[in-house]
C-alpha cells in the first residue's frame, strides 16, 4: 500500500472516488500498544481543516479495526485495539 506520511503519527492515502469526491485512509504507526484516539483524531481534524480551505468537507467517517490485542494475564475484558485504519470520505462544499 503506497501511503504518504505527513507526520510521524499517520500515514495517509488518498483515492479519487468520482467527480469531486475522495476516500482518504489514515493509518497510525504500528506501535503494538493501545491506540490514542485523541492524537489520531487531532491529526485527522488538522488535515480536514486544510482540506476545508481548499473547498472540501467531510461527508462520512468510519474506522476499520486491523488488530485486536489479546487479554493480559490477570486482567479482565477483551483487550484493546492496537491497529486501525480511519476512512474519511471528502466531497466538495456546495
Amino acid at each position: 500500500m503506497n501511503m504518504e506520511s505527513p507526520s510521524a503519527g499517520l500515514a495517509v492515502q488518498e483515492l479519487e472516488a468520482g467527480p469531486e469526491q475522495w476516500i482518504v485512509l489514515y493509518v497510525p504507526a504500528d506501535t503494538g500498544v493501545e491506540l490514542d484516539p485523541s492524537s489520531i483524531f487531532r491529526e485527522i481534524a488538522e488535515d480536514a481543516a486544510k482540506r476545508a480551505r481548499d473547498g472540501q468537507m467531510i461527508a462520512s467517517m468510519h474506522s476499520m479495526p486491523l488488530r485486536h490485542a489479546g487479554v493480559y494475564v490477570g486482567r479482565t475484558g477483551s483487550g484493546f485495539e492496537t491497529r486501525v485504519a480511519i476512512v474519511v470520505v471528502y466531497t466538495m462544499k456546495g
